[in-house]
């Protein structure tokens, strides 16, 4: 089987070790840069080439895009999918994902337990609004982003109008959700690959810190996730339509929420503290997909 992986980082750890591990179970890996294809629409024909060469003998695409690469990289894929490549996870539930409010909304819509959230368009109203929310302090995070960049803690009404002023007048879009003190700068990563939980650990923010992000120094710890915290993790990946997700949960008062979903989980520090070859599971759920 011919696999290409969608990825600008060929020595990024998730992104090596599937291509290794797909050359060794007997496939052909491909790294394509998503910036190295030209997409054609009507005149010639509807196709697509890589480096000048057709690039439309893939048997499936997997798909592991940055925030730099994931608008092009979107529609790269979704070429893919349009000339009928099968794609793992698909262009349209990847946006979908990377949307943080966006996300949050689909989950709602399908019951599942989110943090109270709010956007607004200008600071006119706030106040107001964001008692709705919950008290201070509030966590503000942009619409799209990864590894907690961007995310502010802001503890008093004048710094949040303020970040909120600032990020209007740049045309830039936001989360505000309140800070969950109760779960003490802990959450918990679980990895959905096909539909079944594969992995799951329990991140730690250091201390001074309250993103337990593991690009911001937090430490992770293998865990067996509850039944519930299962069933939640499964949920979202099915509410998302992701074959692959990293779902990161939240223990709070009222019971585990979703933080967000990422539909391109990195999982180097997963597979160290756990010890599971994650990218030999992905790379068996992949082909399964293509030949059930």
């Amino acid at each position: 089987m011919k696999i290409g992986i969608l990825s600008r980082g060929p020595q990024n750890h998730s992104t090596r070790r599937l291509s290794e591990t797909a050359l060794t179970a007997g496939h052909a890996a491909e790294i394509l840069d998503p910036f190295g294809f030209y997409l054609h629409i009507g005149g010639t024909g509807n196709r697509m080439t890589y480096h000048g060469k057709p690039a439309e003998d893939f048997d499936v695409i997997v798909p592991r895009l940055s925030r730099t690469t994931a608008q092009y990289g979107e529609e790269v894929l979704a070429h893919f999918e349009w000339i009928g490549t099968p794609v793992v996870n698909r262009a349209k539930a990847i946006a979908a994902a990377r949307h943080k409010f966006h996300s949050l909304r689909i989950l709602a819509q399908h019951g599942l337990p989110v943090p109270p959230s709010l956007t607004v368009g200008s600071a006119a109203f706030l106040e107001d609004a964001a008692a709705e929310v919950g008290p201070y302090p509030f966590i503000l995070k942009p619409f799209h982003g990864t590894h907690g960049t961007g995310v502010m803690l802001l503890d008093t009404p004048t710094s949040l109008t303020s970040a909120v002023d600032a990020l209007c007048d740049l045309h830039q879009d936001y989360v505000i959700q309140p800070f969950i003190a109760e779960a003490g700068g802990v959450d918990i990563r679980i990895l959905v690959v096909g539909g079944e939980v594969v992995a799951a650990m329990k991140r730690r923010a250091p201390p001074g810190e309250f993103r337990a992000n593991i690009h911001k120094g937090a430490s992770g710890e293998a865990i067996a996730p509850t039944d519930e915290y299962t069933r939640l993790a499964i949920a979202a990946a099915a509410a998302l339509e992701l074959e692959i997700a990293g779902v990161d949960l939240l223990q709070t008062n009222e019971g585990p929420v979703v933080l967000e979903v990422n539909p391109s989980p990195g999982f180097e520090e997963l597979e160290s503290v756990t010890g599971i070859d994650i990218a030999g599971v992905i790379i068996e759920f992949v082909t399964s997909f293509v030949m059930p």
